[in-house]
């Protein structure tokens, strides 16, 4: 008999459990499995047979409660036969083989004469009638004790994944094969249990194999200590497991595990027991950051398997990760790292097609477009991993020192990637080459097997542009077709100045220069002698960085003299370009071309919101300057503050709207409403008549077929209909002329009725960002058919900045609507505006502000993750 103490490492069943001895310093620690006495549990199937029934559930019980605790043991005897060994089993002093039967667990074995006299058998015998009585366990209704198990995978591995993809499933770690493979039990949401096999994503640990069938055993160096390294960690603990992609073999799987102590692929890595797997690492849950920087630790400190790592000397920042920014050839890129340099960059051992001179109308036949398309599609404005192989000396084809360097965007080897397709050819050589040499020369064995590209017997493809804007006269023959197709995609080949572009239309074969319409823009320097303009190298660096080799969408609306073409210009599908060049305060309204454009309220608005902020152009107004001028005022005069009857008639977003101001004109409206219904009941509108935009004229309203007075905001594309704004209530839509008519000169003396507003001393989110939805239904529950009292602050630009009350509820400033908006979290408050210095404002301010405070420790909507808007003039809703 032999006795001790131990750790349980594993439990085999709910009568069979795998003891760890202490730690040895030659190596993983002595096991044991220990059979426990006197009792019998269900046993676990596999692949060849099902579970008995409730073994998983009584192996379960034993498994969370003694997996990773010291106990104490006692060897009873040992199966000559098997070896087997039996015994007990102490946690806290009381005996284990006790807890299973007395909770239903475990009954009791065939007991032998000599032995049904012990003391702990007539102990046994009573736990077990005491949890047949109670029906606990295995004493319960059978049916419920069976779980449906799948041991081995034989579905569809792609379909799996794809029903399971991102999803944190529960699981048991069952086995540990290696430091980096493990078998796993899924507990699926259907309630069935699937067992897989599981190559922890992004990382590699050495093999260890062992008496596998008609294979040699191997076990790498440091095998053995990573497998324990991840056994003493999660061999059955409880984890989830988030399934990311199919292994090699089809039924196996790479996921990440998660666990709440950490995570054990960093951990490993870390420590020297794995490596860092480039065909997996793109599929991590999280990205590969983490691990990357564990490897280059654990590197730093040569750990284990890296302690004969030598560290070669490349040079200052010869691994880093950037941003594209340009592609200057099939093979050449240019990226901006974190220092905010920009590097040029050369594919490691890659040679892309040369580009062939330009001749006018003259179709060209090259790969050189579809390399420098595919690097363009793949990576500009992508993050990219980029090691620096080696470095080219100045030579007669390229003057300055050449860095030659591996990217990688999301893991993939771009030049590997280009080679691939036949778009790139592989450079030999032997002394300076790529850390993927190897795999460039195999992707290129397979593209000429393949005869893929400039590999394939077939001719290059030919490509002729048309340049749209050579002349005014082309550019007009041009100007129907873009007017009349609403939004045209669109590359931006090249950044003349901030509001300037050369464009390239794939679809139609051609090229235009492109001009953003409303603003004005400083031009930049175009040679080193020429002197920019005040932000005019800013304003071509800001749109270079977000538009250079972007695809865009535009919408033309005319053209100038030179043969540009104007117009309105996107990224990202819904970003402005000239708003955005207004918010930064590096360009500035064109007022002419601005009011006519259907745009004119967002440029509007975002040219304000710079003025308050002061950005760049703007910046040499000095606010300390107008605060002391606006204080002396306020000390010579009281602020003089206009009051209005208002009642609210279009909601734009929750704090952009127009009210109609309740007077005699407003008296006036129905009347006019009716004599204008009469004059039109049958009238046309003239032959030939064709409404100028900004024009105010008669206007059928689509919802209720009634006429009213409208402005004509432009006219789009299509050259049977107009958009327009209805002047007596804000709101706007698009009709066909035919529902279009000249106003008549009676109905022209009611000054229009929609006055254009902001909310006062508030920022609320746009209607498509964050809670812009929210804000604007609340704005509109506060003030739908009610008339109100609007406080005028400031008109700009004939827009109002209002504070609103109801006057049936209060015109204390802690009831206005604006202060409700702000206590419900779905504004925050702003103090640029110079009102808001006013002595006589400040009490509503400190009263806004303290709302918001409330909001935040209540975490109401914008405020759901905390207070992320450390300074509420620099967030964007």
């Amino acid at each position: 008999m032999s006795s001790g103490k131990a750790t349980v490492k594993s439990v085999l069943s709910a009568d069979m459990v795998v003891l760890s001895g202490r730690p040895r310093a030659s190596g993983p620690p002595a096991i044991r499995t220990l059979g426990l006495n006197y009792i019998q549990a269900p046993k676990l199937g596999n692949k060849d047979r099902p579970d008995e029934p409730f073994a998983f559930a009584a192996r379960d019980f034993l498994r969370k409660l003694l997996v990773g605790k010291e106990v104490m043991f006692r060897v009873d005897y040992t199966v000559p036969s098997t070896g087997r060994e039996y015994g007990s089993i102490y946690l806290n002093q009381e005996n284990v083989a006790f807890t299973l039967v007395r909770e239903g667990w475990a009954t009791i074995r065939e007991i032998k004469p000599s032995e049904s006299e012990n003391a702990d058998v007539e102990a046994l015998y009573s736990y077990k009638a005491e949890a047949e009585a109670a029906k606990r366990g295995i004493w319960t209704d059978k049916e419920s004790g069976i779980r449906k198990a799948h041991y081995s995978f034989d579905g569809d591995a792609e379909e799996f994944l794809k029903t399971y993809k991102g999803k944190a499933l529960p699981a048991i770690i069952e086995n540990i094969r290696d430091g980096s493979t493990v078998r796993a039990c899924l507990m699926l949401p259907n309630g069935e249990h699937q067992y897989i096999t599981l190559m922890i994503s992004g990382i590699k640990a050495p093999i260890i194999r062992q008496g596998v069938a008609n294979a040699e055993d191997l076990i790498e160096p440091f095998s053995v200590e990573a497998k324990h390294f991840v056994e003493t960690r999660l061999l059955q603990r409880e984890v989830r497991i988030i399934l990311e992609m199919v292994g090699h073999n089809g039924n196996s799987f790479f996921g990440t595990i998660q666990h709440p102590a950490g995570n054990i692929a960093e951990a490993l890595v870390s420590n020297g027991l794995a490596k860092v797997a480039d065909w997996s690492i793109t599929h991590v849950t999280g990205g590969p950051a983490a691990l990357r920087e564990a490897e280059r630790k654990a590197q730093a400190s040569r750990l284990r398997l890296w302690q004969d790592h030598v560290t070669k000397d490349k040079g200052q920042d010869h691994e880093f990760d950037g941003t594209v920014l340009r592609i200057m050839t099939g093979d050449t890129i240019i990226v901006r790292n974190a220092k905010n340099q920009e590097r040029k960059l050369r594919l490691s051992n890659v040679k892309a097609p040369t580009r062939l001179p330009q001749q006018k109308g003259v179709e060209i036949a090259s790969f050189d477009y579809e390399a420098k398309e595919f690097l363009r599609k793949k990576l500009i404005g992508k993050h990219v991993h980029v090691t620096i192989d080696y470095v080219k000396p100045p030579s007669d084809q390229f003057p300055e020192a050449t860095e030659c360097a591996t990217v990688k965007v999301a893991g993939t080897n771009i030049a590997e990637q280009l080679v691939l397709r036949g778009l790139a050819d592989v450079i030999k050589s032997r002394d300076d080459r790529s850390q993927f040499y190897d795999q460039l020369l195999v992707a290129e064995a397979k593209a000429k097997e393949e005869g893929k590209g400039k590999h394939s017997s077939k001719e290059p493809p030919k490509y002729k542009w048309s340049d749209a804007s050579e002349n005014a006269t082309k550019a007009k023959q041009f100007l129907p077709f873009f007017q009349r197709g609403g939004r045209t995609s669109a590359i931006v080949e090249y950044v003349a100045n901030g509001s300037r572009f050369k464009l390239i239309i794939s679809k139609e074969s051609c090229k235009l220069t492109f001009v953003l319409g409303g603003i004005h823009c400083p031009r930049a320097a175009r040679n080193p002698g020429e002197k920019s303009e005040p932000f005019g190298a800013e304003a071509l660096e800001f749109v270079s960085r977000r538009c250079q080799q972007r695809e865009v969408e535009i919408e033309v609306d005319s053209i100038d003299k030179t043969g540009g073409f104007i117009g309105t210009m996107w990224i990202n599908k819904n970003e402005n370009v000239a708003a955005l060049l207004l918010e930064e305060g590096l360009a500035e309204i064109h007022s002419y071309s601005a009011d006519q454009s259907k745009h004119s309220a967002l440029l509007y608005s975002a040219e304000r919101k710079a003025k308050q902020e002061r950005k760049n152009r703007w910046a040499n107004e000095d606010p300390d300057a107008v605060v002391d001028e606006v204080e002396a005022v306020d000390d010579a005069k009281p602020l003089k503050k206009e009051y209005l009857d208002v009642e609210v008639s279009e909601i734009k977003s929750g704090g952009h709207f127009y009210v109609q101001i309740i007077n005699k004109h407003l008296d006036g409206l129905e009347k006019m409403m009716s004599e204008l219904s009469v004059h039109l009941k049958n009238s046309t509108a003239p032959p030939n008549w064709k409404p100028r935009t900004n024009e105010i004229v008669s206007a059928k309203f689509t919802e209720d077929n009634q006429w009213y007075r409208a402005k004509i905001l432009r006219n789009i594309t299509d050259p049977k209909n107009v958009e327009v704004i209805y002047v007596d209530y804000g709101n706007s839509e698009t009709i066909p002329l035919s529902r279009i008519c000249p106003l008549p000169a009676q109905c022209n003396s009611l000054p229009q009725l929609a006055h254009e507003a902001v909310l006062s001393f508030i920022k609320v989110p746009e209607l498509k960002a964050d809670y812009g939805e929210e804000a604007a239904r609340r704005f509109a529950e506060m003030v739908k058919g009610r008339p109100l009292v609007g406080v005028v602050e400031q008109r700009e630009h004939n827009v109002m900045h209002l504070t609103l009350y109801d006057p049936a509820i209060s015109q204390d400033p802690e009831r206005s609507l604006n202060a409700e908006l702000v206590r419900d979290g779905l504004a925050t408050v702003s103090t640029k505006a110079h009102y808001t210095r006013h002595p006589s404002n400040q009490p509503l301010v400190l009263k806004l502000q303290e709302a918001s405070e409330l909001a935040k420790r209540e975490r109401l909507n914008i405020f759901e993750y905390g207070d992320n808007t450390a300074d509420d003039e620099d967030s964007r809703y």
